[in-house]
């Protein structure tokens, strides 16, 4: 069966239930995709301990609202992380977070300076970065999601 990072675990036409995780600086959210296995609860975790929030693991619902797109923890999972290897860990959490960015973690890219590609969901563009196994590094998401992209000259 091949990845869908979008695949729609519901059937409401205003929110999706994805397979992801995903934390929060100052309200601006960063949503984690990529199959089982390809680090995003490790990831954030590693963002937790730096400052982050963390808004969902496993499950988030992507809400369509009038300021945009939310995420937000579905009630079973919300508060907890997994840590593979040692187990599921109680973690403060909040409540939701204004999507900003998502990274993908199934799409490789050798680039030293990737592609960002916008997808239309929920009747809203979606800022996603290609970040295979040695891109994301919590440090540097922590700074995307406080600053944005630099302008290039």
């Amino acid at each position: 069966m091949n990845y869908d990072a979008w695949r729609n675990y519901s059937d409401d036409d205003e929110a999706l239930l994805l397979h992801g995780t995903a934390v929060s600086v100052d309200g601006c959210g960063l949503l984690l995709l990529g199959p089982s296995g390809a680090g995003k609860s490790l990831l954030a975790i590693e963002m937790l301990a730096l400052g982050a929030q963390l808004v969902s693991d496993d499950r988030v619902w992507l809400r369509a609202s009038q300021k945009g797109l939310l995420l937000q923890a579905p009630d079973a999972v919300a508060g907890r992380i997994e840590a593979r290897g040692i187990g599921l860990l109680s973690c403060a959490h909040t409540p939701e977070a204004s999507l900003k960015f998502c990274i993908d973690l199934s799409q490789n890219s050798d680039r030293r300076l990737p592609f960002v590609v916008e997808v239309t969901k929920l009747r809203h563009k979606i800022s996603v970065i290609p970040g295979g196994p040695e891109v994301p590094r919590a440090a540097a998401l922590l700074l995307l999601l406080q600053n944005g992209f630099a302008a290039y000259d």
